[in-house]
């Protein structure tokens, strides 16, 4: 500071002499500075506004293409799942056609039988030819006391009687034969129940088909007409898979870990040491190795049998290649998932061996009892790490589910998340150009706040300056007209 001073010795008058220097110079520059500062207040702010304009257009292109992305997604799922329901739809539309001939023929014989014992129910015993006009005349007979006739009329009497009991009696057996037919036609009523139930099923089972189809053929088009509450949804529904699916991931993650760390002890004792990639030893990167092929066994497990679409060359596949891919698959998980067993049971091993060595160094006496009681309590770790090493791959291998759900959700989520920052950086941007052009504003006041008394000086000398003229404009106008009143000139005393 001191050596800006122009005299030492007198900080004050140095000062002084430095400020009025300053002033001069500042009051010099000043419509320069001022444009200057304009100019700079234009270009920032235009520069900043023009920015979050194009930051805005981005992010509105960046949505049109979310939003396409997103509808093409929902739309492939969507042929996907109503292809599937046609499928069942033409499944179950083949099987019950192919037994409807039969159940129809069956239908048709049991109603035929009914026909027949209805009718077979309906005939009734044939009245004896005469038998009414006979018994007429009988009654029409005098009974004038011969006994010859009374005794034929006792004898008709008799036979009328007989006969009558055996009518009645073959009327009885004609109605127990009837009652017999129409209880074995409630066989065929229960069989004709049964196929109607049958048809019933069928054909509730092909209206909820038809009505499931419908439901997907109406979101489909949904889907293709693109509509705000259909892409609401949509986005609704990606934004929960997604959660989910990251937490699923994270699960799986941790489970890796927890493989990682189970493998990676024995691991050190079976790969050579001494060597080092990117700050890990090699026992730790070949564990590390057996759990990311484990992972990938399961990827291609998953896609060989259908469940999952990562890599559309394997689908495209026929079914034999896909077997056998799946069987390879399969094997190596097998084998990975023994191989950890192993190392599982030798890092309880290794440990057990490192603390006797600790034991043994330190000079502790292991007493009787603890050493007999040692094998069997060692015995419960080691199965349960075995089981544990055995277990972990199996679960690590369905990670591919959530993954490919993760990836197909977090598309989308990650670009609307672009959007929004994109957008906010848009409009920080403008933000930012208002500020600008606010702050070039106040740095020229700034600038003529600090040049206030050359300024101030300048306005005096101008209001001065412009009286005087005004002064002599007034006597000039006296002079070239001398005849007009004087009153607003007046002689300074």
């Amino acid at each position: 500071m001191q050596s800006l001073y122009l005299w030492p010795d007198r900080p004050a008058l140095s000062l002084f002499v430095i400020w009025m220097v300053t002033q001069l110079l500042f009051y010099a520059a000043r419509v320069p500075m001022h444009r200057a500062l304009r100019k700079l207040g234009a270009a920032l702010g235009g520069s900043l506004r023009i920015a979050g304009r194009w930051m805005r257009s981005v992010s509105e292109e960046l949505r049109k293409r979310n939003r396409e992305v997103l509808l093409e997604a929902a739309r492939a799922e969507a042929e996907g799942k109503l292809e599937h329901e046609l499928q069942r739809m033409a499944s179950t539309f083949t099987t019950e056609l192919k037994q409807y001939p039969a159940l129809h023929r069956r239908l048709d014989e049991s109603v035929k039988k009914v026909e027949e014992d209805f009718k077979a129910s309906a005939m009734v015993p044939t009245e004896a030819p005469g038998w009414p006009e006979a018994v007429r005349a009988v009654v029409n007979i005098p009974r004038a006391g011969d006994r010859t006739v009374q005794k034929v009329l006792d004898e008709i009497h008799r036979s009328a009687v007989a006969q009558e009991k055996k009518a009645l009696q073959a009327y009885r057996e004609a109605t127990a034969e009837r009652h017999d037919i129409l209880a074995a036609s409630a066989v065929h009523w229960k069989d004709i129940k049964r196929l109607l139930e049958q048809v019933g099923k069928a054909v509730t089972g092909t209206l909820e088909a038809s009505s499931r189809a419908d439901a997907h053929v109406e979101r489909y088009e949904k889907i293709r007409r693109g509509e705000e509450a259909t892409e609401r949804a949509l986005a609704a529904s990606a934004l929960t898979l997604f959660i989910l699916s990251a937490f699923v991931v994270a699960v799986a993650g941790f489970g890796g870990l927890v493989n990682f760390e189970l493998i990676a002890r024995p691991m050190s004792e079976l790969v050579p040491g001494g060597g080092w990639v990117l700050g890990m030893p090699i026992s730790k990167i070949a564990a590390l190795v057996i759990v990311l092929m484990e992972v990938a066994a399961g990827i291609f497990i998953m896609e060989s049998l259908g469940i999952t679409r990562l890599f559309p060359r394997l689908a495209a596949l026929p079914a034999s290649r896909r077997r056998i891919i799946f069987l390879t698959a399969l094997t190596g998980l097998v084998a990975l998932a023994c191989i950890e067993a192993t190392l599982a049971i030798l890092r309880e091993q290794l440990l057990e061996a490192d603390k006797a060595l600790a034991l043994a160094l330190s000079g502790v006496a292991v007493k009787g009892k603890e050493s007999v009681a040692a094998p069997l309590l060692s015995r419960i770790p080691v199965v349960g790490q075995a089981v544990l090493g055995f277990v972990l791959p199996w679960i690590l291998a369905m990670i591919a589910v959530p993954l490919e759900m993760l990836v197909e959700s977090g598309r989308h989520v990650v670009g609307r998340a672009l959007v929004l920052v994109v957008r906010g950086l848009g409009v920080v941007l403008r933000l930012a150009g208002h500020a600008a052009r606010t702050l070039m504003a106040v740095l020229t006041n700034a600038y003529d706040i600090y040049i206030i008394v050359p300024l101030q000086l300048e306005r005096l000398v101008q209001h001065r300056v412009g009286q005087a003229s005004e002064g002599y404009a007034r006597v000039a106008s006296t002079l070239r007209n001398p005849a007009e009143p004087t009153a607003h000139f007046k002689t300074p005393r």
